[in-house]
């Protein structure tokens, strides 16, 4: 029987109304990217000194958490609380602290902010001595005043790397592509599974294997053939596992339940909401207010948190990934025992 032209007119719509998905998953997120509550801190003991800088960079979208010391913020970079730390002696030299292996965009970001305040720094103090140069004709205090001048003109911002990406892949480009490979590979591994693997048990057996065997290549090609981590290898490949058995299983339960018409709705959260939203790129911070953290409880976006935490932060911070991931694996096997789609 030949389709009716109705058929192929509705097809033809929910075809491009996927198109129109598409773009907008992939192109708001760009578009309307920005700083949103990223957070930071100022090592600042001098209230007013504090507020002044603290306010400006709240203007700018941070927020802003006060620091007494180097060691609580580098342990507060460490523990995934602050993305990089602010400290201005009273000279004027600004420090910044950052960890480029949380996010290369953020780490670079910051440094632009820090050569800002470095320029405001630089031009209050240039002013200053101009005036004085202006009211004195000892020759003597203009030397030293020349000399001051000529010295403020030469501070450059001195950065303190945290935590930095191996330098085989300086920018973490290996992480950053993460995203769509979690999804999508998660999501046509299952299918395949899926289609090709007769009996229930037999496909629970099959995610499990994909998920431990996928998971270790993954990492082995990430670590080994890429260089972007350095961590211990075992420990990242079982987050690596958790992430493709959270894919893996909410993609079976869905096509045990609802057959090939799930393909569409795993499609839509792990690929068109999944990877744009999961701020590997960037950041989720950076993402539109709200996104980034809904991204984060999406299977590619936990995933990527994981592995980075696991990798270069000892494990600090995985607790919600933890159980956003978990949930996805607990609620695929239920939907997979309640499925009545396997032969």
């Amino acid at each position: 029987m030949k389709s009716t032209w109705r058929f192929i007119l509705s097809l033809v719509v929910i075809l491009t109304a996927i198109l129109a998905i598409m773009m907008a998953a992939f192109a708001l997120p760009a578009v309307h990217s920005g700083v949103q509550q990223v957070p930071i801190g100022i090592i600042e003991k001098n209230d007013a000194i504090y507020d002044k800088i603290s306010q400006s960079l709240q203007a700018k979208g941070f927020k802003v958490t006060r620091f007494n010391t180097e060691k609580t913020a580098v342990n507060a970079m460490k523990e995934r609380k602050a993305y990089g730390v602010y400290a201005i002696d009273p000279s004027g030299d600004v420090t910044l602290y950052k960890a480029t292996a949380a996010s290369t965009t953020v780490a670079q970001l910051l440094t632009d902010v820090a050569k800002e305040m470095l320029t405001q720094q630089k031009s209050a103090a240039q002013e200053q001595l101009t005036q004085l140069m202006t009211k004195t004709t000892d020759s003597v205090k203009l030397k030293v005043l020349t000399q001051k001048l000529v010295a403020i003109s030469a501070k450059q911002v001195k950065i303190v790397e945290v935590k930095a990406f191996p330098k085989t892949d300086e920018k973490g480009s290996g992480l950053a592509a993460g995203a769509l490979p979690i999804a999508l590979g998660g999501w046509i591994g299952t299918v395949a599974i899926s289609q090709l693997i007769k009996g229930k048990r037999q496909k629970f057996i099959a995610v499990i294997g994909f998920s431990i065997i996928g998971g270790l290549g993954l990492i082995a090609v990430i670590q080994f053939g890429i260089g972007t981590f350095d961590g211990n290898y075992l420990l990242t490949s079982l987050g690596a596992m958790l992430g493709i058995m959270a894919t893996s299983f909410f993609v079976l339960g869905i096509l045990e339940v609802l057959g090939l018409p799930g393909l569409g709705i795993a499609a839509i959260v792990l690929i068109l909401l999944g990877n744009p939203l999961s701020g590997l790129l960037t950041a989720p911070e950076l993402l539109p207010n709200g996104w980034g953290a809904f991204g984060q409880l999406l299977p590619p976006g936990a995933t990527g948190t994981l592995l980075r935490n696991i990798a270069f932060f000892d494990g600090h911070a995985i607790s919600q990934p933890l159980l956003v991931l978990l949930a996805y694996v607990g609620f695929g096997m239920i939907l997979f025992k309640l499925g009545k789609k396997s032969v």
